[in-house]
């Protein structure tokens, strides 16, 4: 007879816990009772790298809140060029970016201290409003320079090595009654 004070619990293995769940398989590799690492001379005829699964690293290998842990892979189109609504157009790029720069240094007076952060700033600014825009598969560089106008010249100069036919770059420059700021927007388009 059982004894009726004890109370048994049986546990089920299949039941894995919460907290100890992995996504990637584990794979157990017997080892020799002397404990140098090396397979038991019954496994010797297996390939050892058969058996080990190895551990790669990606973006979903470390779980992150707010993430989905499921990997997109989309096919490859093979778009050598733009659709037709998609192509660059400069002028309402112009537009755009002219009106974000106004904005930005209209009352602005300068100060060398905080002229590397308000370029950067800038420059975020105005690549936030180009990647509004419709202009798909192109990568957007924004290169903002600020200064003080002491009556000096400046010269901004770039070299790229491009797509002539679609590949686009704009320059644009600002001035208030003591800096100026030089703005070019590169956009490269993507295979």
């Amino acid at each position: 007879m059982a004894d009726l004070n004890t109370v048994t619990e049986e546990i089920h293995n299949d039941v894995s816990n919460p907290e100890k769940r992995s996504s990637k398989p584990r794979v157990s590799i017997p080892r020799n009772p002397a404990g140098s690492g090396a397979p038991n001379a019954s496994s010797s005829n297996t390939n050892i790298a058969t058996l080990r699964t190895r551990r790669q690293s990606s973006r979903t290998s470390v779980p992150r809140a707010g993430y989905d842990r499921r990997l997109i892979r989309y096919e490859n189109t093979f778009r050598m060029e733009p659709d037709d609504d998609h192509k660059v157009d400069i002028a309402r790029l112009r537009r755009v970016a002219t009106s974000v720069i106004e904005t930005a240094i209209s009352g602005y007076t300068y100060d060398p201290k905080q002229g590397k952060q308000f370029s950067l700033a800038l420059a975020e600014r105005v690549r936030g409003q180009i990647k509004q825009l419709p202009f798909q598969r192109y990568k957007i560089v924004v290169q903002a320079s600020i200064g003080q106008k002491r009556g000096q010249d400046l010269r901004v100069a770039s070299r790229c090595m491009w797509d002539v036919k679609w590949d686009r770059h704009l320059t644009i420059s600002k001035e208030t009654q003591d800096a100026y700021v030089t703005v070019t927007i590169f956009l490269v388009y993507t295979e």
